[in-house]
């Protein structure tokens, strides 16, 4: 028996995964906290800024956290309820505004009251971070990407095809201008020297295989089986492409910009990484309940929520005060900024129920 065979073998005819998947629920809060963690760590002077704080920005809160929410928000499509193409229409419009009012919330409206309340000057950059085009924005596009796919039937083979031609042109195109706001704007779709972090052609193709791979794990029968065998190779495979790109300082840990604008090379293991993190994940967690389990699916339920207060309390926080953190501190203020965020979604999700039922 070959191995593909063999690896078929691992899959029904009928979809037995239905419903909300533990793993894809841990990954995806284990991905907010540490988006968190990083947000934090780059926006708070931290005097003892070390290995450990290395660790937590170009590891945890690189491959484990944006590629993750991606491959996940991918996934999520398919296996959500509400994914016919008007559907996502409205919900990347929605994501692509929420975005903008976040770049108002986090940046804006703190350096006013920062200007109000001590009497310096305003700082125009704050101005400038309103066209900042983020995780939200990239998600948007996604949305309306995969809504064009549903929409038009566009066969599995050409959208992957799209999605690999997408990046590579990310790793041979950059546009540069002088006028920050074209930079801005045309950073939302190719990487530019404007304030761009997930340039479309660079991000896609973790939604679209995220998007795939769901197609073929609702019908995975034998889920501990298939990561038994499939997460050893998976995270030797992709760990270690990520422990030499890390020591050696290259690939997406060459410069600032290198993980945000990653190579056709560093997303094929980020991919590898997403398989062998999933299937790590159910093998720890598969039997495990409890309040662990259940906070994860709050955060993963309430991600696009919890990911707004989280910036949003950051950026007053930054903005208001001159905060210095310890390694102590850092994790004590990550750990309040990450329950003040859970315990505010929720509260903003029972609101909503309420004025949905007057």
């Amino acid at each position: 028996m070959s191995i593909v065979d063999y690896l078929k073998s691992f899959f029904g005819e009928e979809a037995v995964n239905s419903g909300r998947q533990k793993e894809l629920d841990i990954a995806k809060g284990l991905a907010v906290i540490f988006m968190i963690w990083q947000h934090i760590l780059g926006l708070f002077n931290v005097p003892t800024y070390g290995a450990f704080e290395d660790f937590a920005v170009s590891i945890l809160g690189s491959p484990f956290a944006a590629p993750v929410f991606m491959f996940t928000m991918g996934m999520g499509i398919t296996y959500s309820r509400n994914s016919h193409p008007s559907n996502l229409f409205k919900r990347g419009l929605h994501l692509f505004i929420i975005g903008f009012a976040l770049n108002v919330s986090r940046w804006i409206i703190p350096e006013i009251i920062r200007t109000l309340t001590y009497g310096d000057a305003f700082h125009i950059t704050a101005l400038h971070n309103f066209l900042m085009m983020d995780i939200l924005q990239f998600a948007a596009l996604a949305f309306v990407f995969i809504g064009i796919i549903k929409q038009f039937n566009i066969p599995a083979k050409a959208v992957i095809f799209i999605a690999l031609i997408c990046s590579l042109i990310g790793n041979f195109v950059f546009y540069r201008s002088a006028n920050y706001v074209i930079a801005d704007i045309i950073g939302l779709f190719i990487p530019t020297n404007g304030h761009v972090t997930f340039p479309f052609v660079n991000w896609i193709i973790f939604v679209v295989a995220g998007y795939y791979f769901a197609h073929l794990y609702r019908y995975l029968k034998d889920k501990q089986g298939f990561f038994l065998m499939v997460t050893p190779v998976a995270l030797v495979i992709s760990v270690t492409y990520i422990t030499y790109s890390y020591i050696a300082k290259k690939g997406m840990f060459g410069d600032e910009n290198s993980f945000f604008f990653m190579t056709f090379i560093g997303m094929i293991f980020n991919l590898i990484l997403m398989i062998g993190w999933i299937g790590l994940l159910h093998l720890l967690f598969n039997k495990t309940e409890g309040l662990f389990i259940t906070f994860m699916s709050g955060l993963s339920k309430n991600i696009n929520s919890v990911y707004i207060i989280q910036w949003t309390i950051i950026g007053f926080l930054s903005t208001l005060f001159s905060i210095s953190l310890s390694h102590i501190t850092e994790v004590m203020l990550l750990i309040s900024i990450l329950f003040a965020s859970y315990i505010l979604s929720n509260v903003w999700k029972q609101l909503k129920t309420k004025q949905r039922q007057i």
